[in-house]
């Protein structure tokens, strides 16, 4: 006896045979079972093996399964062999991925050996996608033999890319095009390398850009002058890469003296200028002059300068020229070529229901400003420079606070980290904006919340500004941006542009660093670059073990982060806590461990016997 070339009906006696063993209150199975044994008769195909069983409408892998092993006891009773997938095919073929080139590899003798190793298909981007644009981005701007920050590379793929590269959070779009860098570096076509991040292409990764770039026809915009202008094209581009070594102390030493006594700091200009160019009579300017004019100096440098510059051109001039200072790269943005306005974290709303109320109020005033996300502070200021968009990050940061809220974060000691992280910004002015709005979590807080505005003022030296409501703080802001337009309208900007940071510390110590050397001119003011603001100052970026372990030690109630400062520094990571407690012979001896080691500390970093007992709570293992 054999088994018939089609088991269809077979099937499908069983299937009533399973809906007739279902008790009453499997009624809705039964139904399942009823519908695949009608779907299975007015089935077209043949249908012999269990598995070409899924391809009918409502059996899926339970009722299969069910079925095979049906199948196996019917096949046992009749003593004929299961049939196998492998011993007679599928009357419609086989499905893909699992064809005979697939399930073995026969060599020429034919011989089997085994299955293969599934081969990954090579990943393409999809036209006009984020890995599309970014691709081609970083091969016009020449990322193979340089890195090329994200703010760039997002600047120039937009126009390979239907989507928007970067989040758009006024029409809820919180995530950008840009998020596909992620993909092209799992498949080793972009490599990601410093801090801030700079990005290259791979070989593979240049091979796919240039593949797409044929495929579709794609013509950057600097090729069609490649030919005629290359000569101009390529002293153009080493001009404006190259980066000379500039420290204003060596200036100053060749620098006269003036008549009271003091140094001449009309040279610092110097160090921003170009190769071979003539000195105006301003300070501080980065345009070039078309002229012969003779230098104002004969100094070494400035004849260093002269020797080793290239014939300059119109097409040369609007370039921004880069120097180097300790090893690390800067640039100035002469007085009039930048404009600054705020921008606004995309949070900061005055109500749920009115989230776009910031936006809408400066702009009925006549006054520019942007809604993105902040790494830190609620509203800074930036400048933007006219001629290649590029933004630094201003000395003015305002973190703002209703009353309500304020009190709230002194509750979970987000107040005192907030406070840690504005201080590592190394903005000169930091303000505290309270909106006096009430609430009832205020209650019962007076007292702590006239401490924290003391340490804001006094302690901590940051500047307060008090509104009564939104509108008011509209109004402060506007006047603020007053102010600062006034200001920077006589200033020069040297924007400092590091590439390989270690932690939020260097940050600050950075611009230290270049303070107390160029700011020695009260026209020139340094800061870094927007885009090395948001990576480093990020609450989650570049943290060191001790700033984790603090952070930690902050989620216990109780613990401010004075009080976890002054437990790292006894206990440098969590292991050394970890292994304190892990020391301890008995719970008594662990719940007054931290109040032995700092019960005596003074002020705020006391541990009490009570909170010395809530850490032995989380961290020993009694």
């Amino acid at each position: 006896m054999s088994l018939p070339a089609d088991l269809k009906d077979l099937y499908a006696s069983w299937l009533e045979d399973f809906i007739s063993g279902l008790s009453p209150k499997q009624e809705q199975l039964g139904l399942t079972y009823e519908k695949a044994r009608r779907n299975l008769m007015e089935f077209e195909s043949v249908v012999y093996y269990p598995r070409d069983l899924k391809k009918v409408k409502g059996i899926g892998d339970t009722i299969m399964r069910r079925l095979e092993k049906r199948l196996k006891d019917y096949c046992d009773e009749i003593g004929v062999a299961v049939p196998q997938p492998a011993a007679m095919p599928s009357a419609s073929g086989t499905k893909r991925g699992s064809t005979a080139l697939r399930l073995c590899r026969t060599d020429a003798e034919g011989s089997t050996e085994g299955p293969p190793t599934k081969k990954l298909r090579k990943y393409i981007p999809r036209k006009r996608s984020g890995g599309y644009g970014i691709l081609l981005a970083l091969l016009e701007l020449n990322a193979i033999s340089r890195g090329i920050s994200k703010d760039d590379t997002i600047h120039a793929a937009q126009k390979y890319c239907d989507h928007s590269m970067s989040p758009n959070f006024a029409t809820r779009e919180f995530k950008g095009a840009w998020s596909a860098i992620t993909v092209l570096k799992k498949h080793n076509f972009v490599i990601e390398e410093g801090r801030p991040k700079r990005y290259f292409l791979s070989e593979e990764g240049a091979g796919m850009a240039k593949i797409l770039k044929a495929a579709d026809d794609i013509k950057f915009p600097n090729e069609p002058e490649q030919e005629e202008g290359k000569l101009i094209s390529e002293v153009s581009e080493t001009y404006e890469d190259s980066e000379i070594t500039a420290n204003l102390s060596e200036l100053l030493g060749s620098c006269p003296a003036t008549e009271n006594g003091e140094q001449d700091l009309s040279l610092l200009d110097i160090t921003f200028r170009g190769l071979g160019e003539s000195t105006p009579k301003s300070k501080s300017t980065v345009h070039m002059s078309d002229g012969g004019a003779k230098t104002q100096t004969s100094s070494p440098v400035s004849r260093q300068y002269r020797s080793t510059s290239p014939p300059l051109t119109e097409e040369i001039a609007p370039k921004i020229l880069k120097r180097r200072f300790e090893g690390t790269s800067y640039e100035l943005w002469s007085k009039g070529t930048y404009e600054i306005y705020p921008i606004i974290d995309h949070r900061e709303v005055k109500s749920q229901r009115d989230r776009d109320f910031f936006s809408n109020a400066f702009t009925s005033r006549g006054m520019k400003c942007e809604i993105r996300q902040l790494a830190l502070g609620d509203i800074v200021w930036i400048a933007k420079n006219k001629h290649n968009g590029s933004e630094a990050v201003l000395n003015t940061i305002i973190e703002r606070k209703r009353l309500d809220d304020l009190a709230i974060s002194i509750r979970d000691n987000r107040f005192m980290e907030q406070k840690s992280r504005l201080e590592k910004s190394g903005c000169k002015n930091k303000y505290y904006l309270i909106e006096e709005t009430m609430g009832d979590v205020v209650g019962g807080m007076a007292e702590a919340l006239k401490t924290s505005l003391w340490l804001i003022l006094i302690y901590y030296r940051f500047s307060v500004i008090r509104t009564t409501n939104s509108d008011a703080t509209v109004e402060k802001i506007q006047s603020l941006q007053t102010v600062l337009e006034e200001e920077y309208s006589k200033k020069d900007l040297l924007v400092i542009k590091p590439h390989a940071l270690k932690n939020q510390d260097d940050y600050r110590c950075e611009l230290e660093k270049f303070r107390i050397e160029f700011e020695k001119n009260k026209t020139v003011e340094c800061c870094h670059n927007f885009q090395c603001f948001q990576e480093i100052l990020g609450k989650g970026e570049l943290v060191t073990i001790g700033e984790l372990t603090i952070h930690i030690l902050m989620f216990i109630k109780g613990i401010s982060i004075e009080k976890a400062v002054a437990v790292q520094s006894v206990f440098p990571t969590l292991s050394h806590i970890l292994a304190a407690y892990d020391g301890c012979k008995s719970p008594e001896e662990a719940k007054l461990l931290m109040f032995q080691k700092l019960g005596n500390a003074p002020g705020a970093k006391k541990i009490t016997k009570g909170l010395s007992e809530k850490m032995a709570d989380v961290f020993s293992k009694f």
